[in-house]
């Protein structure tokens, strides 16, 4: 037997009206099935707990006032509703002297059916149940969300959040500038290019980066964070003297390709002393050399 067996022949078993090779199949699987087995010992002592239920005395005085008072009522509206009134009274007589609950002493064999029955379907539906219940709060929130306003966009409360949404992430730009990594070093370079506005400090801390980090890398990212500054004079004296500084020859070309791109003719006499120092890389000198070319004739 398995596990999602065990449920279906629950009731049965539990009434005593289990065939002996299902209740020893499913004994059996509880034995060596530890969930089984303890969903097993509960249902029997819940079982046991309903069966010792007293069933509830009707109160037949008060019934029976309410009736002849809705009887009263129907018979002064008219013979149909004074009708209706006596079968559901009947009804209700009925319904009254049948048992409570399906007890271990007074289960019948319809009523098994019908309690098996339930357990199969509210096991079938459980998923669906859920399914329902997870789309109804979907909906709910949809329509919550759409009754909130959200503030207008030019509100003091969006201004003040920019600002420290703002002023977190250049926080987080400047401590990762400052970090041992190299790796972390380069998250700061890239954190500075998504800032809006970056401030003075950030700038300076880029600048610094490209004049004394000692990973290249992290020097050649620095330089491409730059560009957005270009404009500013700090950036371009910067510029001009990582040329006479630099000794790395990918830093070197990229310089080069700097000074043309934001056409800062100031750099010519860098460019002039890179082309003819011999002791420069070759191609740091020919890259000055077009660099020359290009600046000289703008």
């Amino acid at each position: 037997m398995r596990c999602e067996d065990t449920a279906t022949h629950l009731a049965d078993y539990l009434a005593g009206s289990l065939g002996e090779t299902e209740r020893a199949a499913l004994e059996g699987h509880a034995a060596t099935c530890a969930t089984c087995r303890e969903e097993l010992d509960v249902a029997s002592k819940t079982w046991q707990m309903l069966g010792e239920i007293p069933a509830t005395q009707p109160d037949s005085r008060a019934m029976r006032a309410r009736f002849d008072a809705m009887l009263a009522s129907a018979l002064a509206a008219g013979p149909a509703q004074a009708a209706g009134v006596a079968q559901a009274a009947e009804a209700a007589s009925t319904a009254s002297t049948a048992p409570a609950a399906p007890t271990a002493r007074n289960t019948t064999p319809g009523t098994l059916a019908r309690l098996n029955e339930w357990i199969r379907r509210h096991t079938q539906m459980q998923p669906l149940l859920q399914g329902c219940a997870a789309l109804l709060v979907l909906l709910i929130g949809i329509q919550v969300g759409r009754g909130i306003k959200p503030p207008p966009v030019s509100s003091p409360e969006v201004s003040q959040l920019s600002r420290e949404v703002r002023d977190l992430r250049q926080m987080v730009t400047l401590s990762l500038l400052q970090q041992q990594s190299a790796s972390e070093r380069l998250k700061g370079v890239s954190w500075s290019s998504q800032l809006d506005r970056p401030g003075d400090e950030v700038v300076t801390a880029l600048i610094d980066t490209l004049m004394h980090d000692p990973n290249v890398n992290v020097r050649l990212a620095s330089i491409d964070a730059l560009k957005r500054f270009s404009e500013r004079n700090e950036v371009k004296r910067a510029a001009v003297d990582g040329l006479d500084t630099q000794k790395s020859p990918l830093v070197q070309m990229a310089l080069i390709d700097f000074v043309v791109e934001t056409q800062d003719r100031d750099a010519l006499s860098a460019l002039r002393k890179l082309s003819s120092d011999t002791n420069v890389n070759d191609s740091v000198r020919a890259r000055a050399a077009w660099g020359i070319s290009h600046l000289g004739t703008a």
